[in-house]
């Protein structure tokens, strides 16, 4: 078993977080998403979209998450969304970005998933 990859959180995602996930559910899907390693990366499908294509996916119930993981989205995508946790010294990483209801998960525009600020805890 490989170590888990650090995660990152954008203000959307914390906030997506609070408002559509159950507080008693919370935990549970933080410690998911906290102990993905680079193993469990290939079960994670890349979203079909061409405006989505930096993007994974992780489902959660009724709820997909949407996530970047950093060294993939440098070398393969250019760097297409404008993160501000992009260093390429630290490319072992997950960002988290979105959560959704599984229906409503392709319904955004470029710009909605272009810009990205991060949340410190």
């Amino acid at each position: 078993m490989t170590d888990a990859l650090p995660i990152r959180r954008t203000l959307t995602f914390q906030n997506d977080l609070k408002s559509l996930i159950p507080k008693n559910e919370r935990k549970n899907l933080l410690f998911d998403i906290e102990h993905i390693s680079k193993d469990d990366l290939s079960r994670f499908h890349l979203l079909k979209s061409k405006m989505l294509k930096p993007f994974r996916s992780y489902h959660k119930g009724q709820n997909r998450l949407f996530f970047i993981y950093c060294h993939q989205c440098y070398h393969e995508y250019n760097k297409k969304p404008n993160c501000e946790g992009c260093d390429e010294n630290d490319l072992e990483k997950l960002v988290f970005c979105m959560i959704d209801h599984r229906s409503n998960a392709y319904r955004y525009n470029k710009a909605s998933l272009t810009d990205f600020k991060l949340w410190d805890p």
